[in-house]
């Protein structure tokens, strides 16, 4: 289990659950449910993994293997390694319409313009990004809302400037 000091306020949770446009049906899922802060506000249907309790979220199927939104405050590491591309690229092969991640900003450094272009081909945008403070955490984080389809509300330049 996470470190109490990690767990996802619950009041923030519902805000952000609040803020993911869904129709009535669309199944929802929580890939990394530690304390259930986003699981107990998400509408049904709805399904979830836990490694810590025998549902990891890189073996665990969800519903058919499929459902329409994933909303996460996913871990940051796996051991030594960054596990939030992993993590998002997944998500992203799981879910049909939305995957919304609550990140710091070093993950935020991550969205490389190489990888958002990659992700847009594939047909995820950038649709919303809320800022909001978390001081036992340290300070900012970025929830993003990836959508499938629909126009980024960002822009980037792959040119490597100073090369």
């Amino acid at each position: 289990m996470k470190n109490l000091d990690e767990l996802t306020p619950k009041d923030l949770a519902k805000d952000l659950v609040q803020m993911i446009s869904y129709d009535p049906g669309d199944r929802f899922y929580e890939p990394f449910k530690g304390d259930s802060a986003f699981y107990d506000i998400m509408p049904n249907p709805k399904d979830w993994a836990e490694i810590n309790l025998g549902r990891d979220f890189f073996t665990y199927q969800p519903f058919d293997g499929h459902c329409e939104h994933i909303i996460t405050n996913p871990p940051f590491r796996v051991g030594s390694n960054n596990s939030f591309i992993p993590i998002l690229e997944k998500s992203m092969t799981i879910a049909t319409k939305t995957v919304a991640v609550l990140i710091n900003h070093k993950l935020m450094n991550a969205l490389t313009p190489t990888r958002l272009e990659k992700y847009r081909k594939n047909g995820w945008v950038i649709s919303k990004i809320h800022v909001v403070s978390i001081k036992k955490w340290f300070g900012r984080y970025w929830f993003v809302v990836f959508k499938k389809g629909g126009n980024s509300i960002i822009t980037w330049n792959l040119k490597n400037y100073g090369d």
